[in-house]
């Protein structure tokens, strides 16, 4: 099933380009594909602090993809690349993952269950 999207995507990328370029004209097309490389550059360039990529991974992810799906140039891409970035639609999305991803990147019962809480106190050696 991967191998049958990766081989229909380049036809369907060229497909669209051709309707598009139908449709709307040259110069708009390619202004499109360089507007929405530009978006998925600035998404994969934003960083949020670890503080929150650790509250909420799913986001991080979904937004690091949104990206990368937005910077090569096609319009099949650039609308799965969108639909990643609506909030509401992710969890369409979230049910097709292998549960064996997601337990790799985001299971917080798994993961807690298999580390041990160390406490500690800080103390700055500087100060005295």
């Amino acid at each position: 099933m991967n191998m049958k999207i990766i081989l229909i995507l380049p036809i369907l990328e060229l497909i669209l380009f051709i309707l598009f370029g139908d449709l709307l004209g040259f110069f708009p097309v390619i202004s499109l594909i360089i507007i929405s490389g530009l978006i998925g550059f600035y998404f994969l360039r934003s960083g949020m602090n670890p503080k929150n990529i650790a509250e909420n991974p799913k986001e991080w992810i979904f937004t690091k993809f949104a990206g990368i799906l937005l910077l090569i140039p096609g319009f099949a891409t650039d609308c799965f690349g969108v639909f990643l970035l609506v909030k509401s639609l992710r969890y369409l999305i979230w049910d097709y993952v292998p549960e064996k991803t997601k337990n790799y990147f985001y299971d917080d019962e798994i993961k807690s269950k298999d580390k041990d809480i160390i406490e500690v106190d800080y103390k700055d050696l500087d100060d005295k």
